[in-house]
């Protein structure tokens, strides 16, 4: 609760009393509903005689949990627990809020119902009466860590319903018995239910709320006041009996007799004490808690503001990171903007790479096609070159053989012609066409030899030459001898 202080609020919502003996899970069925260190914890409980109230909303409308200590408490006696659980009962039914319900918490675990756990069954019936049964749960414990014996733990709860001095009178004016399976959404629907189940039931007030605010009973006149002095005086008179007997017993040694007196007298003592204490007024006692409560409120609005300063803090450090976060969002925006730039514009150059690269691969296949083509064409030419070589090879082989052959027959043909001449100037008696006539045929016949000897020595050149320069030779020398001839005829 954000304070103690019952509000117009507080008073439209109601409250729900968890109730067992200590280490049922009370705590823990709380803390499933409302999470952890929320409400007034266990940093206050010294004033609260260890009850932690906590709030939550179901249902759209507030819930106040009261997380009440059981009556085998090690550190508070059964009257401080009664007290406190009788003022904040007293206190809600007087300021207009309704109890939705009580949840009674037992471990299915336990083999047997312990004597405490009697005596909490007993108390809860004095303090709720069998009117409100259908708005007292019992809710059994533990089973989450039931695997083996699941079948005798739903034994132990069937005998709980069934037997009288157990739940047996609360299901009979129907109460309800809830299994709590260690997790949150079983303890929302057991809440859920005894709401519903308040609801119906018009909240109407438990006896003890009627007997302290409408009929002004004192605590030692309630139904459960009588209950607990009942109990504190037997208790008593057992204590008062053992120290009797204790007393009286020869084989106990005195030091350890002595012992045991003391601490049976110190219970004595503490029993007096809660009878008187029972009999005081109620206003006196509730008065002391009433101030109790005051030191937790102020305690309670302190830590409120603290938590008020704190949010504030937080806020301002939120709007701060905030801020930031939308600073560094631009930021990040524009570094985003300025690389996705820069992504296309390598994204353009690398296009721009790819299709110059597929242009030069375009250009270089060409290449490597028209050298190809022309090494196929070079190669082409050059064995036409070397058949054209070959064929004129073979064609000027047989041209000079033509050529000797035709050379060959000319010094034959100039000895036939010179000596027509020679004939002719004889008969004519003309001496120069005699000379000339022998003179050819002189000149033939050495042709003759000298071809073939060029045949058989050099190459035409050569041949031509000396047949130049023999057949000067010769014509000089026939034309001596026709000189000579003529003169002979003279």
């Amino acid at each position: 609760m954000d304070e103690m202080a019952l509000s117009s609020d507080s008073a439209a919502g109601s409250a729900v009393l968890v109730m067992g003996i200590t280490g049922v899970g009370k705590s823990t069925f709380i803390s499933k509903l409302v999470g952890k260190d929320t409400g007034i914890g266990h940093g206050l409980t010294s004033y609260t005689q260890g009850v932690e109230l906590h709030s939550m909303r179901i249902k759209d409308r507030p819930l106040y949990l009261v997380d009440t200590p059981g009556f085998n408490d090690t550190y508070r006696s059964d009257f401080e627990i009664f007290a406190e659980i009788t003022f904040i009962l007293s206190q809600i039914y007087r300021t207009g809020m309704k109890i939705a319900g009580i949840l009674y918490l037992h471990r299915i675990s336990d083999n047997r119902v312990s004597g405490t756990a009697l005596r909490n069954f007993r108390l809860l019936e004095y303090m709720c009466g069998l009117d409100a049964a259908p708005r007292v749960f019992l809710v059994t414990t533990m089973w989450d860590s039931r695997n083996e014996d699941y079948y005798e733990a739903v034994l132990r709860e069937s005998r709980l319903r069934s037997t009288t001095q157990f739940w047996g009178r609360f299901c009979q004016q129907g109460s309800q018995t809830k299994r709590w399976r260690g997790d949150e959404l079983s303890a929302l629907s057991i809440v859920d239910a005894v709401i519903s189940v308040g609801d119906g039931e018009g909240h109407k007030p438990l006896l003890i709320q009627r007997e302290l605010v409408d009929e002004g009973k004192s605590l030692n006149q309630t139904t459960a006041g009588l209950e607990l002095m009942s109990e504190y005086i037997t208790a008593e008179k057992r204590l008062s009996q053992e120290i009797s007997l204790l007393q009286s017993d020869a084989s106990v040694s005195q030091e350890d007799a002595k012992g045991s007196l003391l601490e049976l007298k110190k219970e004595i003592r503490e029993m007096k004490h809660a009878q008187r204490k029972l009999r005081v007024s109620t206003r006196e006692i509730f008065a002391e808690r009433e101030h109790s409560y005051s030191q937790v409120l102020a305690h309670m609005r302190d830590e409120q503001q603290k938590l008020v300063f704190e949010l504030r803090e937080q806020r301002r450090q939120y709007q701060r990171l905030q801020d930031e976060m939308k600073s560094n969002d631009q930021l990040l925006r524009d570094e985003q903007y300025y690389w996705s730039q820069k992504r296309v514009s390598l994204e353009q150059e690398v296009r721009m790479v790819r299709r110059r690269r597929k242009s030069i691969d375009k250009e270089c296949q060409q290449i490597e096609e028209d050298e190809s083509l022309l090494n196929e064409h070079l190669s082409d030419f050059q064995n036409e070159n070397e058949h054209s070589m070959s064929q004129m090879s073979q064609n000027m082989l047989q041209l000079r053989k033509r050529d000797v052959a035709k050379r060959n027959l000319l010094p034959f043909l100039g000895v036939l012609a010179g000596v027509g001449l020679t004939a002719a100037g004889a008969v004519t008696g003309l001496i120069p066409l005699a000379g000339a006539g022998v003179g050819l045929t002189v000149s033939s016949a050495s042709e003759m030899r000298l071809s073939r000897r060029i045949q058989n020595e050099g190459p035409y050149e050569n041949y031509h030459g000396s047949f130049v320069s023999n057949s000067f030779t010769t014509a000089f020398n026939g034309a001596q001898i026709s000189d000579l001839v003529m003169s002979d005829n003279k």
